[in-house]
């Protein structure tokens, strides 16, 4: 199975000194509890610095069909949203984008969503959970798996440190380790990813 985590920065990693993003714990964490499964489960990391929603919908599908050999499964994990109000992309544009895209990668593979983390700039943490909220919406009408990062890691101290330690946006590694614990114990990917 190929599983493509699409998104923006805090999906690629940006800030995190180890170079593992919360995609590269979670890819360790199950090759960890089965180490053969590292031959059998391709993990990508399809974040891209910047990229709003509706860039994230203009490549989705070029960028993961050229990772699916013939025959294999694809799932998606996509997280997006948070540099739409720097590419000014207006919010009912975003919505509009996720249900045609979640709803195509839904026809193709198990197909998951995370909203946009907590910022301690109060100016994009406003527009972090607006987001967030109008596209798990979105989510809950197709009946895709999402889960809100926003409210574990706004209440948390670890978390809003690491964001202090780095540029207010993108945490340290300390809070990427932070977001892949929580979706580590999330049902939808911890069945996908065997942990």
């Amino acid at each position: 199975m190929v599983v493509c985590f699409l998104g923006d920065s805090t999906v690629q990693g940006i800030g995190d000194v180890l170079g593992l993003s919360w995609v590269g714990r979670l890819a360790q964490a199950s090759f960890a509890l089965d180490p053969a499964r590292a031959a059998t489960l391709t993990l990508c990391n399809l974040g891209v610095r910047g990229d709003s929603t509706l860039r994230v919908a203009a490549r989705w599908q070029e960028e993961t069909s050229r990772r699916q050999r013939p025959g294999e499964d694809l799932a998606f994990v996509f997280s997006y949203g948070a540099a739409d109000r720097p590419q000014k992309v207006a919010l009912p544009e975003a919505v509009a984008a996720s249900r045609d895209m979640l709803g195509q990668a839904q026809a193709l593979g198990r197909t998951l969503f995370v909203a946009p983390p907590p910022s301690s700039n109060p100016d994009w943490a406003v527009q972090n959970r607006e987001v967030g909220q109008a596209l798990l919406a979105v989510c809950a009408e197709l009946g895709v798996p999402g889960f809100d990062l926003f409210p574990p890691l706004a209440g948390s101290k670890t978390y809003m440190a690491a964001l202090a330690a780095g540029d207010t946006i993108h945490p340290d590694a300390a809070g990427y380790a932070e977001i892949a614990g929580l979706l580590r114990a999330w049902a939808p990917l911890a069945a996908l990813l065997g942990l």
